[in-house]
């Protein structure tokens, strides 16, 4: 690196060590929410069948939305490791900033789709009818919580 340069360089040497202490705090993150799960599973297999039934289902559509999130982070990473390799620091700052807005629009899309379309799919796919009014029960509690003042 040049002294007239005033980015500092971001490229480094790589060990074993700098790859796990990066890669273990991930793995860990990853980890959390499964064992989450699992545990969620436990206690309401222990509740009823038909709790479990409801818990994996909401399961699934909690992972198709991590799933989601999760490929547009390693994307992100990839993207801003890359210009810290070609050390354009002065571009992951807008990196950075489009990200975090595609993540905001995601989620706004994700939140207004599991609030207006998704109890319609769940009700058509789930077969048992007490079950499927429950998604309308839960969606309509949640606009009483949405709208009421604190």
């Amino acid at each position: 690196m040049s002294g007239n340069n005033s980015n500092p360089s971001l490229q480094v040497t790589v060990s074993s060590k700098q790859i796990l202490a990066i890669s273990l705090p991930i793995a860990l993150a990853i980890m959390v929410p499964q064992v989450n799960f699992v545990i969620n599973n436990i206690f309401l297999g222990a509740l009823s069948s038909e709790a479990l039934a409801i818990g994996g289902i909401t399961g699934v559509f909690y992972l198709i939305f991590g799933v989601m999130g999760q490929g547009l982070n390693n994307g992100l990473q990839a993207l801003i490791s890359r210009r810290a390799g070609e050390n354009r620091v002065d571009e992951i700052g807008v990196l950075f900033n489009q990200g975090v807005i595609i993540s905001v629009l995601l989620s706004v899309i994700a939140i207004a789709f599991t609030y207006f379309i998704a109890p319609s799919i769940f009700h058509s796919v789930l077969h048992d009818t007490q079950r499927a009014n429950s998604v309308k029960i839960g969606r309509a509690s949640c606009r009483e919580r949405v709208s009421s003042p604190v």
